[in-house]
C-alpha cells in the first residue's frame, strides 16, 4: 500500500515551492539556478478547452497514474494508465464544465484504491462521483451526496489525508462572506463519510460579521499541518486583511505559534493568531501570499500590502525570538489599485505585484521570483533567520527543469499551468508533472453569451528525473 503521509508532503511541499508560476518566459537570473532536474518523457494525456482557466488534477499510486480533467467539449473526465505505458483509459462524466475559474476539479484516492472526484461548484450543489472497483475508472458513479447536509451551496473541493492516510474532502459551504470550511473523512470499511472536524474551521465574529477566510496549508517532515489564511469582508479582493496562522497534527488540536492551545472556529481580530493585522482596503490580496517551510520546518510568510507611502510591496513574516516579525522585502514603485471589469467587459484587473518561493540554497538561504505590473521582475535572496537580502551569488535548488515554462501552443494569449502530482512517483528520482495552457481565469458573472469552442490546449503528464550536476 501506497505511504500517503509521503505523498501529501511531496505534493504540498513542490506545489508551494512554486504556486502560481504562470508566465511562459521568465528573465535570466542574477543569481545561479542548479538545474537538477530534466523532462526525459511527455506523455499526451487528451485535448482540453482553454477558454478559461480550472485546475485539474494528477495522482500517482504505485505503477498507476490517475488524471481528472475537462476536454475538449469541457465534459468532466477520469482518465488511468500504467506507468509504462502511453496509452489511457478514458471515462467521460456527465458533468460539464460552466464559464468559471471556481469550477476546478478535485481528486483523491483512498486506502483501498476507490477514486473519488468532485469539481464544477461555485456555491453550487455537491458533485460528487467515486469509482465502485478499486483503482477503476470505467466504474465511476454519480453519487452527489456525502452527508447531505450543508451540500447545496459547495465551493473549493479539495481531496487530501491526514497522518492515519485517511482520505480526507474540505469545501466551502456557503457564499463568499457567509460560508464555513467544513471536513468530512472517508471510512473506507463502511464506505461512508463522516464529518471530521465537528466544528467550522473558521466563523464571524457574531451574526452580522459577514467576512470569509481563504487558506492555505503546508505539513512539515512530521506530518504537522501549518495552515495560513487571510480575512476579506467582501467580494472585491481590496477588502482582504489579517493574515493569521495556527498548526495541527491532526486538525482538531490546535496551536498558535507560541504553542497555546486555539479553540475552533478561528475568528477575526484574535489576537493570538494574528501574523499582520493590516486592515481592509490596506493593499492585501486574498490570492497573493504564501507559505514555505525552511529546512529546519520553520514557517516562513510572504504577502504583499500597501507601505507606508501607499505603494504596493513584498512582505515576509517569520517568527524571532518567540514572536511573528514582519520586514518589507521590495522596493516597487507602484500601487496596485485593485480596479474591478465592469460586467459583460473583456479587461481584467491587472496582474499587480506577484511572487514565488523558487527554493533554498545549501546555505539555506530562500530565493524569491517577483514580478509587477510595471514590467520589472527579478529574484530576491533572503536570509531567513533575519529576513535580510543576502548581497552574494547563491545558488538555489530548484525545484523542476528551466525549460518547464515552454509553450505548448501558438495561442498568444494563452500560458503554461502546472498542476504537480497529488501522489508519488515508485522510483524516488522521478517526478510527474501535469502541464497545459489556457485563457486567464474569469469569473461566472463575465461569461460570453455564448460560450467558445475553443481555444484547445493538448494536455500533457511530463516525467522529469533527476541528473547529475558537477
Amino acid at each position: 500500500m501506497f505511504n500517503v503521509k509521503k505523498i501529501l508532503w511531496s505534493f504540498i511541499i513542490v506545489s508551494l515551492l512554486l504556486s502560481g508560476c504562470q508566465n511562459s518566459t521568465r528573465e535570466k537570473e542574477p543569481h545561479g539556478v542548479l538545474s537538477e532536474k530534466r523532462v526525459v518523457k511527455e506523455i499526451f494525456v487528451d485535448s482540453v478547452w482553454a477558454a478559461n482557466r480550472v485546475w485539474f488534477a494528477l495522482q500517482t499510486v504505485g505503477n498507476m497514474q490517475f488524471v481528472a480533467y475537462y476536454d475538449r467539449d469541457r465534459m468532466m473526465t477520469v482518465a488511468s494508465r500504467e506507468l509504462e505505458s502511453e496509452t489511457w483509459t478514458r471515462q467521460t462524466l456527465p458533468n460539464r464544465l460552466r464559464w468559471d475559474s471556481h469550477n476546478s476539479v478535485a481528486m483523491g484516492i483512498d486506502k483501498k484504491g476507490y477514486i473519488h472526484v468532485s469539481g464544477n461548484m461555485h456555491v453550487d450543489p455537491l458533485v460528487y462521483f467515486r469509482s465502485e472497483k478499486p483503482f477503476d475508472v470505467t466504474s465511476m458513479v454519480e453519487r452527489n451526496q456525502m452527508l447531505g447536509i450543508n451540500e447545496g451551496g459547495v465551493t473549493y473541493p479539495r481531496f487530501f489525508y491526514n497522518n492515519d492516510q485517511d482520505l480526507l474532502f474540505s469545501y466551502r459551504s456557503g457564499t463568499c462572506g457567509n460560508g464555513n470550511i467544513l471536513v468530512n473523512r472517508f471510512e473506507t470499511e463502511s464506505k461512508k463519510w463522516e464529518r471530521y472536524m465537528k466544528e467550522a474551521l473558521f466563523e464571524g465574529v457574531e451574526e452580522s460579521d459577514t467576512r470569509a477566510a481563504y487558506h492555505r496549508f503546508v505539513r512539515d517532515s512530521d506530518g504537522i499541518f501549518h495552515f495560513i489564511w487571510m480575512w476579506r469582508w467582501t467580494p472585491h479582493v481590496e477588502t482582504s486583511h489579517q493574515i493569521c496562522y495556527a498548526t495541527t497534527p491532526d486538525l482538531i488540536s490546535w496551536k498558535n505559534a507560541e504553542g497555546e492551545d486555539i479553540d475552533l472556529p478561528f475568528r477575526p481580530d484574535n489576537e493570538k493568531l494574528i501574523v499582520d493585522g493590516t486592515p481592509s482596503k490596506g493593499g492585501m490580496h486574498n490570492s497573493r501570499y504564501n507559505i514555505i517551510l525552511t529546512p529546519d520546518d520553520e514557517p516562513v510568510i510572504g504577502y504583499v500590502k500597501y507601505d507606508e507611502n501607499g505603494l504596493t510591496q513584498l512582505y515576509l513574516a517569520k517568527i524571532i525570538d518567540g514572536e511573528w516579525a514582519s520586514r518589507k522585502i521590495s522596493d516597487w514603485n507602484f500601487r496596485w489599485e485593485f480596479l474591478h471589469p465592469p460586467a459583460g467587459s473583456n479587461e481584467r484587473m491587472t496582474i499587480g505585484g506577484s511572487f514565488d518561493f523558487a527554493g533554498f540554497s545549501s546555505e539555506g538561504y530562500l530565493g524569491i521570483d517577483w514580478e509587477t505590473e510595471t514590467g520589472d521582475s527579478g529574484r530576491y535572496i533572503i536570509d531567513t533567520e533575519t529576513l535580510s537580502h543576502v548581497d552574494k551569488e547563491v545558488v538555489i535548488h530548484a525545484g523542476l527543469p528551466e525549460n518547464i515554462y515552454d509553450r505548448i501552443t501558438d495561442e498568444p494569449d494563452m500560458s503554461v499551468r502546472l498542476r504537480f502530482d497529488n501522489g508519488i512517483a515508485p522510483e524516488e528520482h522521478i517526478q510527474y508533472v501535469l502541464k497545459w495552457e489556457s485563457m486567464r481565469p474569469s469569473h461566472g458573472r463575465f461569461a460570453p453569451e455564448v460560450i467558445p469552442e475553443g481555444p484547445l490546449s493538448p494536455l500533457k503528464v511530463l516525467e522529469i528525473r533527476s541528473q547529475e550536476v558537477e
